[in-house]
């Protein structure tokens, strides 16, 4: 329980506050812009023009460039691993049958449960380095193609991608 809470507090430190003071500073480029620039598509978030948006952005668009430059690290990153992606909601699952069938006393299962999703936070948290370096890849792609008219703009989405890879160390 100590290492969910501890990255818990991580993800609200380092990428929440930033997430918050980005959402305020208004850009003159869009996501979808930005996608268009390093090579994915936008999706649902193509309009949105906040440094928060364009920061998560910049991360999805530098994973996809490593991901062509045939880094598999960085698809995995950001498509994640089958079993991680279950994990969750596996763990939920016998918690319930446990608890239903009574086959497992419910303090173990969720004993157990805990340390599996520890066990995924913390092999997230081994790979932000692959993401930090998508940020890298993405903002200088970026930087080959737009100028910004502010520099606190410019500033603040950098900042923003650098905080977004925070926000997948958890399963949730």
């Amino acid at each position: 329980m100590l290492t969910l809470v501890a990255a818990m507090v991580a993800r609200w430190w380092f990428w929440r506050r930033v997430r918050d003071q980005g959402r305020r500073v208004e850009c003159g480029i869009s996501v979808g812009e930005v996608m268009e620039i390093l090579g994915g598509s936008s999706g649902k978030a193509g309009a949105f023009r906040d440094a928060a948006a364009l920061g998560n952005a910049v991360r999805e668009g530098g994973l996809r460039l490593m991901e062509k430059d045939g880094v598999a690290l960085a698809k995995r990153r950001r498509l994640g691993w089958w079993n991680l992606r279950i994990l969750p909601a596996l763990v939920v699952m016998l918690g319930v049958v446990s608890l239903v069938s009574k086959w497992a006393p419910v303090p173990w299962v969720l004993a157990i449960g805990a340390l599996l999703i520890a066990g995924h936070v913390v092999v997230r948290i081994a790979g932000i380095s692959v993401e930090l370096e998508a940020v890298k890849r993405g903002w200088a792609e970026l930087g080959k193609q737009v100028r910004f008219r502010r520099m606190d703009e410019e500033e603040a989405i950098l900042r923003c991608a650098r905080a977004s890879v925070w926000e997948t160390i958890l399963p949730w």
